[in-house]
């Protein structure tokens, strides 16, 4: 039977470099998992025409992880094999969702997530397993936390070493997390890595507090340095993205400081944290804002990790932009995010998905509205690049009473 894979973003292996032109897509996107209820998939395109994804479908009580794998570029996939080994534990909540990566050598992968715990509260777990012949070992937890307290909104990362990290947001000392003047809790972010394939975990690390209590963390990695970044609050309620970054794998961090100063001012949390890849010898880091009352998606980059270039608006022409994602293979970097058309009925035509690509002199290609809902709405849209100019945009449809449905669009650059 044929199944199709929604797609959301990993950095790939493999491929030539492909100039910022555009991507012909094709004409309708693809159902995932037969059409059953399914969301939040995350995909890694291998060398040669293999993929790997993963994606959550409810339980009895929660949700459950499943792995596939296609050989095919997308056009067959295998069974789908559960990843969680206890049933129902999946947390899969608007940027709480599952994270999937490949091993340099591609021949380890790896899946974090968040579960809830029985006894309250939240914890991430892991599991790893084989590329080839895969068989996921039993999960573990990666917080050290035993306290019913909230850990989630996970990040992860490979380093171009092997090297695993992974960050979340952290409600263990929520109390001492909140050291300025505004509206609610905030969480801190605790980290943790592995050198030896996720066997054993470091002790938790925390890099920051004053934290926005619900966008996701994210990584990324340039000249030498791996850098961490998510939402910050300061006193009058001022919620920008802030970073740190480590020349030494996570020994020591330098000191937290905005990627783009936007001085947004929101009484709460909203819920859309900064995505970040690697193109040539740049970082990119891309992120929504609604300061001054105008949504919009920013893009800025660094080559050393440790200072970002100003911000530029990459999101001209829509209304109500948010939730980007960006993808990279060598010197080809991608982008998609949700947003509404400003020219169409008023600026309140559907939520759609857009895509674009940014060259390494900086260059943009056109914006392409790739994918609009016949009925419910889209969101969170997810991303990767793959050989030969492959491209895959995928995202998740709200259907009503028959639940979400991930679907995939499948493209190649010009």
């Amino acid at each position: 039977m044929k199944k199709f894979l929604l797609i959301p973003v990993c950095l790939l292996l493999g491929a030539a470099t492909v100039p910022p032109s555009g991507v012909s897509f094709e004409k309708e996107p693809q159902a995932f998992h037969n059409g059953k209820s399914s969301k939040s998939p995350k995909i890694i395109s291998r060398r040669a025409q293999g993929l790997l994804g993963i994606y959550t479908a409810p339980a009895e009580r929660g949700a459950d992880l499943f792995f596939v794998s296609s050989a095919d570029v997308g056009e067959t996939w295998s069974e789908p094999q559960r990843v969680n080994h206890v049933l129902g534990e999946v947390s899969d909540h608007g940027e709480n969702s599952p994270q999937f990566f490949l091993s340099p050598d591609e021949m380890t992968i790896y899946a974090f997530w968040n579960a809830r715990d029985p006894k309250g509260g939240s914890h991430v777990r892991f599991s790893r397993g084989g590329a080839m012949m895969t068989t996921w070992s039993p999960a573990i937890t990666i917080d050290d936390d035993p306290a019913p307290n909230s850990h989630g909104f996970q990040g992860a990362a490979v380093g171009p070493d092997g090297t695993l990290y992974a960050a979340w947001l952290d409600m263990r000392d929520a109390d001492a997390a909140k050291t300025g003047d505004y509206t609610a809790s905030a969480a801190s972010v605790y980290l943790t890595k592995s050198t030896d394939g996720g066997k054993t975990w470091s002790k938790n690390q925390r890099l920051a507090t004053d934290v926005c209590p619900c966008c996701r963390v994210s990584f990324g990695f340039v000249g030498g340095r791996v850098v961490v970044s998510w939402r910050a609050v300061v006193t009058g309620d001022i919620r920008d993205i802030h970073f740190v970054s480590s020349a030494d794998k996570g020994s020591t961090w330098t000191t937290p400081k905005p990627i783009g100063v936007d001085n947004w001012k929101i009484k709460g949390c909203p819920h859309v944290g900064a995505s970040l890849a690697t193109a040539g010898d740049k970082l990119y880091a891309i992120w929504f804002t609604e300061a001054g009352g105008k949504p919009g998606i920013f893009l800025s980059s660094t080559t050393n990790g440790v200072d970002f270039a100003p911000k530029r608006a990459i999101s001209d022409g829509t209304t109500d932009a948010t939730h980007p994602f960006v993808a990279a293979y060598e010197n080809r970097l991608g982008i998609a995010f949700q947003a509404r058309d400003a020219k169409a009925d008023d600026s309140w035509g559907k939520m759609s998905i857009y895509y674009r690509e940014v060259g390494a002199n900086g260059t943009l290609t056109a914006l392409q509205k790739v994918g609009v809902p016949k009925v419910g709405a889209v969101n969170y849209p997810s991303l990767a690049l793959g050989m030969s100019g492959r491209t895959f945009v995928g995202w998740t449809e709200t259907r009503g009473e028959k639940g979400p449905q991930a679907v995939l669009l499948r493209g190649r650059a010009r």
